[in-house]
C-alpha cells in the first residue's frame, strides 16, 4: 500500500478511537462520508476536524491544519452564525483543542512547500495555531442546559 494511502487508513482508526471521546462532550456527532471533506465530524451545533500527529504537545510552537478548512469554517460560519467550530489534535501525550476563531493573534498562516510523502511536491496554505491558545481536551467540559419551563397561563372562567 503506498504512504498516502496508508496516511488515509491510519486517520480513519484514529477517528474512530476518538469520535466516542468527542461524543461525550459535543453529543452524537455524524462521520462525514466523503474521506476528503474539510471536517470530519458534525451533528446540528458543531463541526470538528481531528489530526492524529505522532509528537508531545510543545515539540514546536503550534500545531497545524489547512488552511482550506479554516476558510469552509468562515463559510459555514457565515451561513449560520450559532455553529461552532473545533480542530482536535490526538497526539502522543492527550487530545488537544482550539475552538476556531477570527482572532489572527491565535493563528499564523504559512505558504509551505515541501516534499509530500517523497511522492510529489506539494503547496499548500496552513494554520498554525499558537500553543497558548490550544487546550487539553480535558480542559473543557459538557454544559447542559435546563430548558425554561413555559409559563401556565391562567385561565378565567
Amino acid at each position: 500500500m503506498g504512504k498516502i494511502q496508508d496516511d488515509l487508513k491510519k486517520g480513519l482508526e484514529a477517528e474512530k478511537r476518538v469520535k466516542p471521546i468527542l461524543e461525550g462532550l459535543f453529543g452524537a456527532l455524524n462521520k462525514t462520508e466523503d474521506k476528503f471533506n474539510n471536517f470530519d465530524f458534525y451533528n446540528d451545533k458543531y463541526y470538528i476536524e481531528h489530526k492524529q500527529r505522532y509528537i508531545p504537545f510543545g515539540k514546536f510552537d503550534s500545531l497545524i491544519f489547512d488552511k482550506v478548512k479554516y476558510d469552509k469554517y468562515l463559510e459555514l460560519k457565515q451561513e449560520n452564525p450559532k455553529l461552532q467550530f473545533f480542530v482536535v489534535w490526538s497526539l502522543q501525550d492527550d487530545i488537544y483543542m482550539w475552538k476556531m476563531s477570527e482572532d489572527t493573534s491565535e493563528y499564523y498562516i504559512k505558504h509551505d512547500f515541501y516534499v509530500n510523502r517523497i511522492t510529489h511536491t506539494q503547496t499548500t496554505r496552513t494554520i498554525y495555531v499558537r500553543n497558548e491558545f490550544i487546550s487539553p481536551f480535558s480542559d473543557y467540559q459538557v454544559v447542559i442546559k435546563k430548558k425554561k419551563k413555559l409559563k401556565k397561563l391562567k385561565t378565567t372562567s
